[in-house]
């Protein structure tokens, strides 16, 4: 007797699509994958749907503010003195660059710029010991930056697009730890940056990234935070972390992907999405 779920998975590939509800076929390198609008307006968390990391509100951040200041958004609060723990943490993830991990993160949602460059999700923000890891930082032109913290700093390049407007947008992440690479997806597209090809970062410059440290949204320092930080309004976010032995995405692979979450944000990716 044919199984069943072995002939949709079949019919899933062969058609393209790389994202199923069904928690047998999950990727096994999930980390997080978040979706408001599959949530209650009093729920106390952002749910992780790919497993138990879910968000928790910082200390200064309520559950009204997570869910009404933007209806269907999972929101955070710009970071002031006296309300500094007003973002998401996420449980840590310790993404090994410098052993050869891949970090993938794709978010949907509103973002305005600050006055300045500021960091906007990750869990690294200083080259001391315990403040290393990784960031995606708002820059005040409304760019996308990819941050890592080691004992120095990797910065990428400048894209072309600017995603960060105060309208409804995506973008997707690649840093590809084994080859020192990375590529930058906007609204389900590679930015015209890369001229279709992973680019190297920061020169190929190693990075130890390690962090026991939460992944914060709206901010990249833990718990209890400070002042430095940026309003958001999360539709979705998804975050994988690839180990060393796993060979980074093509690009071909990760656009269907990113295109497919758009469509279908609630949606969880397959272990044979990539």
């Amino acid at each position: 007797m044919l199984d069943l779920g072995t002939v949709i998975e079949s019919q899933l590939i062969a058609s393209g699509d790389a994202a199923s509800a069904n928690l047998e076929m999950l990727h096994p390198y999930y980390h997080f994958h978040g979706f408001a609008g599959d949530q209650a307006s009093d729920d106390s968390v952002f749910y992780d749907k790919s497993g138990i990391n879910h968000a928790v509100r910082g200390a200064n951040l309520s559950v009204s503010q997570l869910w009404t200041t933007v209806p269907g958004y999972a929101s955070t609060i710009d970071p002031a003195p006296s309300l500094a723990d007003s973002v998401l943490r996420i449980p840590a993830i310790n993404f090994d660059y410098s052993g050869g991990e891949k970090l993938i993160v794709w978010m949907l949602g509103k973002w305005t710029p600050e006055g300045s460059d500021t960091g906007m999700i990750g869990d690294g923000y200083n080259t001391l010991p315990g403040q290393r890891g990784w960031q995606i930082r708002v820059m005040a032109s409304g760019k996308l930056q990819p941050v890592l913290r080691g004992a120095t700093s990797g910065f990428g390049g400048v894209l072309i697009s600017t995603p960060f407007n105060g309208t409804l947008r995506d973008f997707g992440v690649v840093l590809d730890g084994q080859a020192k690479k990375y590529c930058v997806w906007v609204d389900g597209a590679v930015d015209p940056f890369f001229s279709s090809a992973y680019l190297t970062f920061s020169n190929g410059a190693d990075f130890d990234t390690r962090s026991t440290n939460t992944v914060n949204i709206g901010s990249v320092t833990p718990a209890p935070g400070d002042t430095t930080g940026i309003a958001t309004s999360i539709r979705a976010c998804v975050i994988l972390r690839l180990p060393a032995s796993y060979p980074v995405p093509t690009l071909a692979s990760m656009t269907v992907v990113f295109k497919q979450l758009r469509a279908n944000p609630g949606k969880l990716l397959l272990a044979s999405a990539f």
